[in-house]
């Protein structure tokens, strides 16, 4: 399992607070640059470790607010198998306040070798067999086919597929000199960030991926707010694999956008720690049924788990919710399309939405 890969175990979704301590050095004598090429093309597996993800946000304004959010935990490959869903056991916790509102969420995921859980609010549920083992499918042959395109899944060649080149983020780059990363020597490259080279490999992975291209007046709007962007690299110094990444930016809106916030800061870090050491993976004791994460949430029994392993109907609908008819024809065609708009619900209101059209 390449390290590309095992960062995009954020995408399970979510994203933690992972501030590392370190003692400075004086400058080293690496070139900066260089030392970015070998980082972001580097070739290295990582097949196992602990990632720290962590987003701080706050905005002062009209609608201003904040947020913190963290995602945290063990991961483990399989070195014999190499594209295999990874095992892990991620924590997810969340809170932020605006516009008079405040929440508070603590959450996880648990993957073992054929299992998964999802925890919310100090209960632990098992997911569906179904669910799980298309996820992994899935997962699977993404990778799979990254290999046949791209030959070798290594860092640059994942980058290269995605259009971006996260050595051309910095500018002004400054090597700081050594620094222990959570027990590892590394060297700290600093830098101001590019915001046009960001912004425009953004918008490449996103129309590779099939997305919308990025509104050239937004680029502009966002070019022109921002005060500070600096990005700090914590490369390994004996194996150039990036152990932590830290972005800081600061935003002013101009004084004739329609912005209803005055100023904008937001951290972002990403630490990768104990690499390629062994991680144990175990299934909790106390998981309960499926359908108490739904109990919990305050859906329908069962919807949740249809829309998940996509088999809703008649079923799963029709003594919840009384009519599948929505759609024309039948209870599949208005369980589907409820499935569908579930299975893209990213909050508590887009799910009421969806069981309510």
């Amino acid at each position: 399992m390449t390290r590309t890969s095992l960062l995009s175990l954020a995408a399970v979704a979510v994203l933690g607070a992972g501030v590392v301590s370190g003692c400075g050095g004086n400058g080293g004598d690496e070139d900066p640059q260089q030392v970015l090429d070998e980082t972001f093309s580097n070739d290295e597996t990582v097949n196992s470790g602990v990632l720290d993800v962590s987003l701080s946000a706050s905005a002062e304004g009209e609608e201003g607010g904040s947020i913190d959010a963290s995602l945290s935990g063990p991961f483990q490959g399989d070195e014999q198998e190499e594209g295999e869903f990874p095992q892990f056991d991620l924590t997810v916790d969340a809170s932020g306040e605006g516009e008079g509102q405040e929440f508070d969420f603590e959450g996880g995921l648990i993957a073992t070798s054929d299992e998964a859980f999802v925890s919310y609010q100090d209960n632990t549920y098992e997911v569906p067999s179904a669910f799980f083992n298309q996820i992994k499918e899935a997962s699977e042959q993404a990778q799979r086919q990254a290999q046949q395109e791209g030959g070798d899944e290594d860092a640059g060649a994942v980058f290269e597929q995605l259009g971006i080149d996260p050595s051309g983020w910095l500018t002004n780059l400054e090597n700081e000199g050594d620094e222990d990363v959570e027990g590892t020597e590394t060297i700290r490259i600093h830098g101001d960030a590019d915001v046009q080279a960001i912004l425009d490999d953004l918008q490449s992975a996103s129309e590779r991926a099939g997305g919308e291209a990025i509104d050239a007046d937004e680029v502009a709007e966002v070019e022109e707010s921002v005060d500070e962007a600096s990005i700090d690299v914590y490369s390994g110094k004996d194996d150039r694999i990036l152990r932590r990444l830290d972005l800081n930016l600061a935003l002013t809106p101009p004084e004739d956008s329609d912005a209803t916030v005055d100023n904008v800061d937001i951290e972002f870090s990403l630490t990768l720690s104990d690499v390629n050491a062994e991680q144990t993976i175990e299934a909790p004791s106390d998981a309960q049924p499926f359908s108490g994460l739904e109990q919990a949430l305050g859906l329908p029994p069962g919807i949740l788990e249809g829309a998940l392993s996509g088999e809703l109907g008649d079923g799963a609908l029709g003594g919840s919710l009384g009519s599948g008819s929505r759609s024309g024809g039948g209870g599949g065609g208005g369980g589907n399309a409820i499935a569908k708009c579930l299975q893209n619900a990213t909050s508590e209101e887009e799910i009421n939405a969806c069981l309510t059209q």
